[in-house]
């Protein structure tokens, strides 16, 4: 949803290196409004052009849109990535902190963060290899498995609008179906709007099928209006997207480019489809999936947004002094019976995995800097 990209470049990105060539080998993009801009393809392109588009994109560090919750990309690699220690890969987004966050102001991790999942591939092809999750920050808490997304395809590309810089309020229709932190099945349905400032379909003109589906693990949301409702011009909507945690780490295109620690991931993260971690010798595949179904107004559809992958250890002198980001525990139950008494609130959350900042009437979810997690229920 980003309307601004900046791309800083690491002093590590500078140090001699062997080179390795990251190959797309596929791009599935869910509905979004850079679809088919980033990069420039279109239903007149072969499948091998588009992926082709896409690795020029990565070769000037430029960005590839996955599209809303579930569009995803897939990369192969010279070499597999080997698991040593510390951090094994870095992936770069275009994320970046608001210049003056209304609350926070310069202290803020705000601004345009859009968080995608990382999983890794272990196999001789995409299709066949097994996958494993990297569990990120949120991964034991607040995100929620098994989640799938259906978008069908638009029937106009204009229509009734009466939200700001709208040309179309329902113009991408999509149910979404996961299950919640206590085992229960939650469903919804809502559109994608259509904004005034980018014209082309946001629907993947080059698919077939009059329905996308994804299904992937699903990030709470992130992003706040900290402005007005949009119908007065001198309140207008400023929406904020925010990091989970000043330490969340494991979600790409959800730290600034500048950042040396939290835009690299460890294949040590790796989970299986129960959750239960998994030591990989090496990774032959990584995939990054736009983690977070959230729909912000007039600037759009968190979508996260890919512009470099880097195989560290390739790096001259890396593995000397690797990157070391030391996971959070894996919770042994949402109310534990005792804690740290030091410990301190960190992150508070609905029951559905919405981030809020302030405890709200209901149940929370309270993640604290211990690891705990604790269910409360306010009157």
């Amino acid at each position: 949803m980003k309307t601004t990209m900046i791309l800083l470049a690491l002093p590590m990105l500078a140090a001699a290196q062997t080179t390795q060539h990251v190959k797309v080998l596929e791009y599935c993009p869910a509905p979004g409004q850079f679809v088919g801009m980033l990069p420039a393809i279109d239903a007149t392109m072969s499948n091998a052009e588009r992926l082709q588009a896409c690795e020029a994109q990565l070769a000037d560090n430029l960005p590839i849109t996955l599209g809303a919750f579930g569009g995803y990309i897939t990369f192969g690699f010279t070499e597999p990535i080997a698991n040593k220690r510390g951090s094994d890969l870095r992936i770069l987004g275009n994320a970046y902190y608001a210049a003056a966050d209304p609350i926070y102001g310069a202290a803020t991790i705000g601004g345009s963060i859009e968080p995608g999942i990382v999983y890794a591939g272990v196999g001789t092809s995409p299709e066949t290899a097994e996958w494993y999750e990297l569990a990120g920050s949120e991964y034991y808490t607040t995100a929620m498995p098994n989640a799938t997304v259906t978008y069908q395809r638009p029937d106009a590309e204009q229509g009734e609008h009466t939200q700001p810089y709208s040309v179309y309020d329902r113009y991408i229709r999509f149910r979404a179906e996961w299950t919640d932190r206590n085992g229960a099945e939650r469903d919804t349905v809502g559109y994608m709007m259509k904004n005034s400032f980018h014209n082309q379909s946001y629907y993947p003109t080059w698919a077939d099928a009059d329905e996308l589906t994804f299904s992937g693990s699903r990030l709470p949301d992130n992003t706040i209006n900290r402005g007005g409702d949009g119908t007065d011009a001198d309140n207008p909507q400023n929406w904020i997207s925010y990091r989970y945690a000043a330490d969340s780490y494991g979600y790409v295109d959800a730290a600034p480019t500048d950042d040396p620690t939290y835009n690299t991931f460890d294949l040590d993260w790796a989970v299986d489809r129960n959750g239960k971690p998994v030591k990989l010798a090496h990774a032959d595949f990584i995939r990054v999936q736009t983690g977070v179904l959230q729909m912000c107004g007039w600037i759009g559809e968190q979508s996260t947004e890919v512009c470099a992958v880097e195989n560290l250890h390739l790096l001259e002198g890396y593995d000397d002094n690797p990157v070391v980001i030391t996971p959070r525990p894996q919770p042994t139950a949402l109310n534990p019976t005792t804690a740290d008494p030091n410990r301190r609130e960190v992150a508070r959350y609905t029951l559905d995995g919405q981030r809020i900042t302030t405890p709200q009437k209901g149940m929370n979810i309270v993640r604290y800097s211990d690891g705990t997690v604790k269910k409360v229920v306010l009157p």
